[in-house]
């Protein structure tokens, strides 16, 4: 084992060792535990944060290219869906409804999706939902 050294704010060290202390267990192994958590998390995340020139700093964060290219996909393709059921007159009121739920669901992750791949496609579809939708937010 390698062996680290790390200094803690008072309070969270009170509160590692507090919470050690109920739970029965050493702080190296509640530390092992949450480095291992934050490590399984942020393992195929890389920011440049320190390396853009705009304003405050905002952090890129790499995805998998595969990943991120089936992500697109999937919400282009729930985006049309919507578009089809919504475009169409007959929607019943309480059904379409539940399709702008849908859509509220949906657009957060087309947006971010849209500012990390600019998308032309995707952007057009996002485009034709605020024109389909103007109706019902009114």
């Amino acid at each position: 084992m390698k062996q680290k050294a790390f200094r803690l704010p008072l309070i969270l060290a009170a509160d590692l060792e507090r919470a050690c202390t109920l739970m029965g267990i050493t702080e190296q192994e509640a530390a092992r535990q949450a480095f291992e958590d934050w490590l399984l998390k942020n393992k195929d995340q890389a920011s440049l944060e320190s390396y853009l020139n705009q304003g405050p700093a905002k952090p890129v964060i790499f995805q998998n290219v595969t990943l991120q290219k089936i992500q697109v996909t999937i919400i282009k393709s729930e985006l049309q869906r919507l578009l089809r059921v919504l475009g169409s007159s007959t929607a019943v009121p309480a059904v379409r409804m539940d399709f702008l739920k849908d859509l509220q669901r949906i657009l957060p992750s087309a947006f971010t999706l849209l500012e990390g791949t600019r998308d032309p496609e995707l952007q057009e579809l996002i485009k034709q939902v605020e024109s389909v939708t103007k109706g019902d937010l009114k």
